[in-house]
């Protein structure tokens, strides 16, 4: 692509200097979670700024190559709005931007004839975000491939008043 070669110490240098944390150049901070800054890497990608690998792009999302995958293939699904998180996004744009999300899994799923994806987004600093611009990964799977997997499921179901509680707390909040 004629780009020049971007390493993570590079890469990391885009970020805004108050986000960068001394061991990997990011921090993990609620506070500059809060509010969208434009001046992140996503969204100077967006803008044509820094380069990336393009898979497809339309009006809502580009689909890109993660710059940094944890496995060939692996891929993110921005949207083209200013939002930290999902959580931060309306329900029309939100419906406008994953409704391209079965089209990168299968697109990923095909090109690298792996048996399964994990759709994941880090919502905020405490799940393990770093660049604060709505982001899902869609990493290929295969079996014994030794990468991550979601904890376990509790060995005991939820019991009928502790999901009454839980449903309580959550609707409030609706």
């Amino acid at each position: 692509l004629g780009y020049p070669q971007i390493t993570f110490l590079n890469y990391v240098n885009f970020l805004p200097l108050e986000i960068r944390r001394r061991d990997t150049g990011i921090i993990h901070s609620k506070a500059m979670a809060d509010a969208y800054n434009p001046d992140n890497i996503f969204r100077k990608i967006l803008d044509g700024q820094i380069p990336c690998h393009k898979i497809f792009e339309n009006e809502d999302a580009i689909a890109i190559l993660d710059a940094f995958p944890a496995v060939p293939g692996h891929s993110l699904l921005l949207p083209k709005t200013n939002s930290v998180d999902i959580g931060d996004m309306d329900e029309k744009s939100s419906a406008a931007y994953l409704q391209h999300l079965p089209k990168l899994a299968n697109i990923v799923k095909k090109a690298t004839g792996c048996d399964a994806v994990n759709i994941v987004s880090n919502a905020g600093a405490e799940a393990g975000q770093m660049v604060f611009h709505t982001h899902f990964h869609v990493i290929p799977r295969t079996k014994n491939d030794k990468l991550f997997r979601l904890p376990a499921s509790a060995k005991e179901m939820i019991s009928g008043e502790d999901a009454a509680a839980m449903l309580a707390k959550m609707q409030s909040n609706m």
